[in-house]
């Protein structure tokens, strides 16, 4: 019985690591974190959103952070005024051929029927595709 559920707790484990690991940001492309970004200032996911923005390896100042939170706050307010995000897609997705740098082309629809298309910049980070300001 002890080797069964040693068995079994393992299995469990394995297939955690599998499934985390492979949801990670690394693994996504840089329009897949730019549209996760949007999910994130839409529900207030200010920290989340801060995680994906670049930093070029510094820490956040306490004043910059602040500063950032603001401005993703504000941009929170600019989506509920539209009502919502309706559905994000993208459009397009360059990244150059050293693998380290990404143009993104994103379509955001939003619930009430206006559009926006941006392009932002994304660079690989520690093995992550980070927002470039």
């Amino acid at each position: 019985m002890k080797k069964f559920s040693l068995v079994l707790s393992l299995a469990i484990a394995s297939l955690l690591f599998f499934t985390t690991s492979c949801g990670t940001s690394s693994s996504s492309s840089p329009g897949d974190i730019g549209k996760k970004m949007f999910e994130d200032i839409e529900k207030g996911n200010v920290d989340a959103a801060i995680a994906v923005f670049s930093t070029n390896g510094e820490e956040l100042s306490e004043e910059d952070k602040a500063k950032l939170t603001a401005l993703l706050l504000m941009g929170q307010e600019e989506i509920k005024k539209k009502e919502g995000i309706k559905s994000i897609e993208i459009i397009e997705e360059e990244i150059n051929e050293a693998g380290d740098k990404a143009d993104v082309t994103l379509k955001i629809i939003y619930g009430n029927g206006e559009e926006d298309t941006e392009t932002n910049k994304f660079v690989m980070e520690d093995g992550k595709w980070k927002y470039s300001m």
